[in-house]
């Protein structure tokens, strides 16, 4: 009598036929749950911008009146200009940024070098919210840190620093890419020969020269990549614009469309058509940030012999490189801290001085912990982050184990599926999942916390499978195989070895998700109720409502709790180092 094994291998298709039956069911199940996870949103996105009415209104018929409507508008074109001076502004000089940090950190003997990483991560992990809100406080006309010196020592009545301009926000936000534009180009400078440039320096070349002959061209198609990539993710950024940009006036495309969701009645067909074309730019970013990449092998540069690190003398000039990492440390993490503390303790802000300070306060704390919307916001908050961060990665590591170390077909497929989520902006990723919900009213999931949950492991299993991917790659398969000639199945060596030697890698991309859905805000937005908010949108309404003090004090809590998360996952890193040592 045929066993069920055999039977199967007989009906499945000749590219399946040499597989496990339960390994076809698991990798056809995991398709779906992606598909379910990942395009069916964005097609629900794309349906309602082509039909006449929302999902909570009956009756509707397909339509191109939401596009007419959005196109003819002079509005759109303002916003289109708008995002793309935000967007290829920023990266411009936040490029210009990183590129000379790593630079300095990587081909240069300048002091300080390593504390240099230590400040780029401290940037990255500051939530985009209270970054803004500090740079309102340093820069506003009238009570602005930076506007002293001419409304109070000039008795001016207002200073030359304004943060509700567009300008203002290209410079902000190209500050806040820099700690990410030099952590991805640093392994650039890493991963090319020296000897190139000592070639160049040889021949007679001075280091402008050499830098601008050899360096770039170089590292050219990485630098492509780092720009498409990092461009890609700030057209959908919300809280810089939202703060800095609304009050002036200035809208991109995630403010405009949490405007069309926040009037009554809600806008879905100006949402939906602007969340649709955002999609598409984000869509076309990847496709080439993709064939980037993929030329980017041809341009290796390291080889197995005469590979070793340069470091130029920069001579007369190693003290200010030196300076100018603790000035960068001091302006990104240093003033910026010290400043959202003092507005923690103020009724109002006014510009620092002695007196203020004597009269400030710890009110703002008190007065949020007497309100049963920071303790909702804090569960919930602490829900995310001990749930998304897990189910993220460990989807991740399946995905990526198939994608990496099977043959089955489709594991492209798969691959690609994992990554369409980072071509949506955030708040156009919650705005789809906003639709689901309300299309598939039978799941009681919309105003709970799990909605959000959902929806964050979604948008972030785009990070968590490009570091599982990499991980995977460098993991030699001889441990693996060795379990499956011991006749052990594949589920059981995925769990018993695969998984456990993938640990320090599982648990930086677990940092990683936990501290991005612990401070994201655009997508609870849309998708929050009062029984489901987090502490980042607690401290959004607070902001939104003139109570400056409780935003900066929500704020400070949720820096104090990333903190404790970002300090905890290196202790178990080091001890985890310390034993498999």
């Amino acid at each position: 009598m045929a066993t069920a094994t055999q039977v199967a291998r007989r009906v499945l298709p000749g590219r399946f036929a040499n597989l496990e039956p339960q390994y076809v069911i698991f990798v056809g199940g995991l398709g779906l749950i992606l598909a379910l996870l990942v395009i069916a949103p964005l097609a629900i996105l794309l349906f309602y911008s082509l039909w006449s009415v929302g999902p909570v209104d009956d009756g509707g018929s397909f339509t191109l009146e939401n596009y007419r409507k959005t196109f003819l508008s002079s509005t759109t074109y303002e916003l289109l200009f708008n995002t793309a001076v935000f967007g290829i502004g920023s990266v411009a000089v936040g490029l210009a940024f990183g590129v000379s940090l790593a630079w300095v950190v990587e081909r240069t003997n300048a002091p300080f070098r390593n504390f240099a990483f230590v400040v780029a991560i401290i940037t990255a992990g500051i939530p985009p919210l209270l970054y803004a809100m500090a740079w309102v406080f340093l820069l506003n006309p009238r009570t602005g840190v930076f506007n002293i010196p001419f409304t109070q020592w000039l008795d001016w009545d207002k200073g030359i620093f304004n943060p509700y301009t567009l300008g203002t926000l290209v410079v902000v936000e190209a500050f806040r890419l820099t700690p990410t534009i030099f952590l991805m180009v640093v392994g650039l400078f890493r991963s090319m020969d020296p000897a190139l440039e000592e070639a160049a320096s040889t021949s007679g070349a001075n280091t402008a020269t050499t830098v601008r002959k050899v360096t770039l061209p170089v590292m050219l198609p990485g630098l492509l990549g780092v720009i498409i990539f990092v461009g890609t993710a700030t057209i959908g950024l919300f809280e810089l614009p939202a703060i800095l940009g609304m009050p002036g006036g200035i809208h991109v495309f995630a403010t405009r469309i949490y405007i069309a969701m926040d009037t009554t009645p809600r806008d879905y067909g100006l949402a939906t058509s602007l969340g649709t074309v955002a999609a598409l730019i984000g869509i076309v970013g990847i496709y080439y940030y993709h064939r980037v990449t993929r030329v980017q092998q041809k341009f290796a540069t390291i080889t197995g012999k005469g590979y070793r690190p340069r470091r130029m003398d920069l001579g007369k000039y190693r003290p200010w490189a030196g300076a100018a990492i603790i000035g960068y440390f001091l302006l990104m993490v240093v003033l910026p801290s010290i400043v959202l503390i003092y507005a923690s303790t103020q009724t109002f802000f006014r510009p620092p001085s002695l007196s203020a300070i004597q009269d400030g306060s710890l009110e703002a704390y008190r007065e949020i912990f007497g309100q049963e919307a920071f303790w909702i916001g804090l569960r919930n908050s602490l829900m995310l982050i001990a749930t998304v961060p897990i189910a993220t990665i460990l989807l991740s590591a399946v995905v990526s184990w198939i994608v990496v170390r099977s043959k089955a077909p489709g594991r492209g497929i798969l691959d690609t599926l994992a990554f369409v989520p980072f071509t949506a902006p955030s708040i156009v990723f919650g705005l789809a999942f906003l639709l689901i919900a309300f299309w598939v009213d039978w799941i009681p999931v919309y105003g709970t916390i799990w909605l959000i949950v959902i929806v964050h492991v979604a948008r972030f299993l785009a990070y968590g499978t490009r570091a599982t991917n990499g991980a995977m790659f460098q993991l030699h398969k001889e441990l693996e195989e060795a379990g499956s000639v011991s006749g052990v199945g594949w589920l059981t060596v995925f769990r018993q070895i695969t998984l456990r030697l993938l640990v320090p890698s599982l648990i930086a991309g677990w940092l990683w998700v936990a501290i991005h859905s612990g401070r994201e805000l655009s997508m609870a937005l849309l998708l929050s109720t009062r029984d489901s908010q987090i502490l980042s949108l607690v401290a959004w309404g607070a902001w939104e409502n003139g109570r400056s003090n409780e935003a900066a004090a929500i704020g400070m809590i949720l820096m104090v709790m990333m903190t404790i998360i970002v300090v905890l996952a290196r202790l178990v890193t080091l001890r985890l180092s310390r034993e498999q040592g």
